[in-house]
């Protein structure tokens, strides 16, 4: 900055009086003021894309740190990778996929923790000629939709199988060929809640030895 700038940025500030300027200083600063002036009594007026980006950024500081960032995670856009890095990213999702399908075929698990000393070895049997799959579902799996296989010893329709369960009372039901869902007409019912009817058994403790 010269000193002539100097001299007019203190005059403008208040720092200078106006006798100590030059006379092409004073003649700037007539000017400025002039211009000044005439700005005091103007409405400015901001375009509307001006407002609509101000307010967008306002908005978007007001989000939350989640709704940011999944705002983040749905926005589209390009990403580079080089052939490794593209062929290691699509190896890690075909094996992700293989791990997952695995898991979801094989046959669930009796969730109660079931022990040598407290299980008791229940046969569940039922007959479905046609069936060509059938499986019994229950508290004892949570439910699970795929339930435990049941096999069909010598293709006769006559399907069973035997699970370890705790002592106590349990429901259960029987899924044949995968979609329905099906109580033993045979066996003691009782109302799910949902108009639909499940099996109801009591499995004893063991005899003691």
């Amino acid at each position: 900055m010269t000193l002539e700038h100097e001299l007019l940025t203190k005059y403008l500030d208040g720092e200078l009086e106006y006798d100590r300027l030059h006379r092409d200083q004073q003649r700037e600063a007539d000017a400025f003021l002039a211009l000044f002036r005439s700005l005091q009594g103007e409405r400015v007026s901001l375009p509307p894309s001006v407002r609509a980006s101000v307010m967008a950024r306002v908005h978007r500081a007001s989000e939350s740190p989640w709704r940011r960032g999944w705002v983040w995670v749905l926005t589209p856009r390009a990403v580079r990778l080089s052939p490794i890095t593209g062929a290691l990213a699509l190896a890690a999702v075909v094996a992700l996929i293989v791990v997952a399908g695995s898991r979801l075929r094989q046959a669930p698990r009796v969730t109660a923790e079931v022990t040598a000393a407290s299980a008791v070895m229940t046969r569940f049997v039922f007959v479905a000629p046609a069936a060509s799959q059938v499986a019994v579902t229950g508290d004892f799996v949570s439910w699970n939709p795929a339930g435990v296989p049941l096999d069909n010893p010598g293709g006769a329709g006559v399907w069973t199988i035997e699970i370890p369960l705790l002592p106590g009372i349990h429901h259960y039901v029987f899924i044949v060929d995968g979609t329905e869902w099906r109580p033993d007409p045979n066996g003691s019912q009782v109302d799910d809640g949902f108009g639909q009817k499940n099996n109801v058994l009591l499995v004893p403790h063991r005899a003691a030895s």
